[in-house]
């Protein structure tokens, strides 16, 4: 009998691989092993002295050993598959909880580094609050003496401080609506304004163009005196100039 060199791994369709497993598992075949190759090799090289065991028996025997050491290898790789699972799962949660601490570290790391807003804000001093303040919201705050103190006057101050700036912004607000009224009432009058020089510069022309009529008139040789003997009847300067005015006109 040739014996094999090398032993192959089983084939997934193997009988043995596919047996289940029982409820409870059969006791290890290792104690039965020395006594079976021992009345395997008494097959082997018989003596007189003992009697052979019949093939069929070593053969049962043997197929009874592969059949437990069977069902104990599908246990443990069953348990194996089990411990793998439960490994994997293991160390999921681990990576989630590497993660979150991770995360943890990083917004305390950001948290230490936070600096509020309101510290670069130009509050009023905690005197000029209390001063100021009514006394609604003084008597609101816990003692000095809790620990939430020092917090609670914070954000008293910092919506005092809100309240300040509404007020001031409706302020600004009046004060705007009044500037445009007022700029809108300056552009009407001097559209009125400029509508009078227009007039005025109208007006000035025919004073000057009268003027100068005048003057003209002013400036006219005076004529003699008629002598006594002749009677001509020549019209009187007052006349002259009242038809030059009226021709002007």
């Amino acid at each position: 009998m040739v014996l094999p060199k090398r032993i192959s791994s089983p084939s997934p369709l193997d009988p043995l691989l596919l047996l289940p497993i029982p409820s409870e598992l059969p006791s290890s075949p290792l104690p039965d092993l020395d006594p079976l190759l021992n009345a395997i090799q008494q097959h082997i090289y018989p003596t007189e002295v003992e009697e052979n065991i019949p093939i069929t028996s070593l053969t049962a025997a043997i197929r009874q050993i592969t059949r437990k050491s069977q069902i104990l290898l599908n246990a443990s790789r069953y348990k194996v598959a089990e411990s793998r699972d439960e490994l994997d799962k293991i160390d999921e949660k681990l990576r989630e909880i590497e993660y979150e601490r991770t995360r943890v570290i990083d917004e305390i790391h950001k948290c230490s580094e936070y600096a509020p807003a309101y510290e670069e804000m130009d509050l009023p001093s905690v005197e000029e609050f209390l001063s100021q303040a009514d006394q609604s919201i003084i008597n609101a705050l816990p003692s000095k003496d809790d620990e939430d103190y020092e917090h609670e006057l914070t954000i008293a101050r910092l919506e005092f401080e809100l309240k300040e700036i509404e007020k001031r912004e409706i302020q600004v607000a009046q004060l705007t609506k009044e500037r445009d009224n007022l700029i809108k009432t300056k552009k009407e009058i001097k559209m009125k304004f400029d509508a009078v020089d227009v007039h005025l510069s109208g007006f000035a022309r025919s004073a000057n163009a009268v003027a100068s009529k005048l003057k003209d008139v002013a400036e006219l040789p005076v004529p003699s005196p008629p002598l006594p003997t002749t009677t001509i009847n020549v019209p009187t300067p007052e006349i002259t100039i009242q038809s030059e005015l009226l021709e002007t006109k």
